[in-house]
C-alpha cells in the first residue's frame, strides 16, 4: 500500500498546541474534560507552558463568542506565544458512508509523534488531496501500514471478528475512540492495538473512521478499490456507544 507524498512549509510543531472538540449550542463543549486532559498532556510534550486556569479563561472565551458559533466543532489552540485561538465551523462528513484515499505519513521525532502540534499542514492538506480525488478521507501510510487519519482513527473488524486499531507512536490518541473503547471491548468483539498492515486493510470486514466530526464513518474503498463485505456491525456500534455518551448529560461541559 503506497501513498501521494504531502509536503508544505509549515509552523514548527512547537509553536502551538490544539485541539478540535465537538459544540452544541444547546449543551456545549463534548468531552471536554477528555479533551483537557490530552490537551495538557500534548502541551507537556511540546514543551508549552499552559497558564494556570487555562481551562476557565477557555471556557469563558467560549462564551464570549458563543453568539457568532454554530453547532459543529470547536478549535482551540494555544501558542507557545501565550495567546489563544479558538473558532468554530460546521460538520463535512459526519456518520457516513465513504470513500478513501492513502497518502504518505510525514515521521515526526519521538517527542513530537502522535501529538496534536501546530505543523498540521500535512493534515490539511491530505484532506484537500482526499477532496480533489472525489472522496471524503484521507488514510495516513507508513510502511505498508494505515497509521492514522486525516480527521480520525481507523479501526478495523478482520475475518476472525477482532476489531484492531493502529499501534503507532504517529497515531494520535483519538478522544472518540478511546470515549468508546470499553463498550467496544465489553460488546464481545476481542479488542486489539496493533499494525493495520495492507494484507489486514484488504480483507477486512469492516472499517470505520472515528472523529470529532467524522462520527463513525465507514470507509467502503481505498484508492478505488473496494473494502470490507457491507456489513455494517462495527459501525452499529461505534454509533451506538457515541448516542450513548452523547445522552450522558456528564459527557458535556456547558458554556452559558
Amino acid at each position: 500500500m503506497t501513498g501521494h507524498d504531502v509536503s508544505s512549509m509549515q509552523r514548527p510543531p512547537r509553536s502551538a498546541v490544539f485541539t478540535t472538540l465537538r459544540y452544541s449550542k444547546e449543551r456545549g463543549l463534548f468531552l471536554f474534560k477528555q479533551h483537557s486532559v490530552r490537551f495538557q498532556d500534548h502541551a507537556e510534550k511540546l514543551k508549552i507552558d499552559l497558564p494556570d486556569e487555562w481551562k476557565r479563561d477557555v471556557l469563558s472565551q467560549i462564551v464570549a463568542m458563543k453568539s457568532e458559533f454554530q453547532d459543529g466543532l470547536v478549535r482551540i489552540e494555544y501558542t507557545s506565544e501565550g495567546t489563544w485561538n479558538i473558532s468554530n465551523r460546521k460538520y463535512s462528513t459526519r456518520n457516513e458512508t465513504c470513500d478513501a484515499i492513502t497518502v504518505s505519513a510525514k515521521i515526526w521525532p519521538k517527542r513530537i509523534s502522535g501529538t496534536k502540534h501546530a505543523a498540521w499542514d500535512t493534515y490539511h492538506e491530505a484532506k484537500q488531496q482526499a477532496e480533489a480525488s472525489g472522496v471524503d478521507v484521507a488514510l495516513f501510510v507508513h510502511e505498508f501500514a494505515v497509521i492514522d487519519g486525516d480527521r480520525g482513527s481507523p479501526i478495523l473488524l478482520d475475518e476472525d471478528g477482532t476489531v484492531w486499531y493502529s499501534s503507532s507512536a504517529q497515531a494520535v490518541d483519538g478522544i472518540t475512540l478511546h470515549s468508546i473503547l470499553p463498550e467496544l471491548k465489553s460488546s464481545g468483539f476481542p479488542v486489539q492495538k496493533g499494525k493495520l498492515n495492507e494484507r489486514m486493510v484488504a480483507r477486512c470486514i469492516e472499517c470505520v473512521v472515528l472523529g470529532s466530526g467524522l462520527g463513525a464513518s465507514t470507509i467502503e474503498s481505498i484508492n478505488s478499490e473496494e473494502i470490507g463485505d457491507g456489513t455494517t456491525r462495527l459501525t452499529d456500534l461505534c454509533r451506538i456507544a457515541l448516542s450513548r455518551l452523547e445522552d450522558d448529560a456528564s459527557s458535556w461541559t456547558g458554556v452559558k
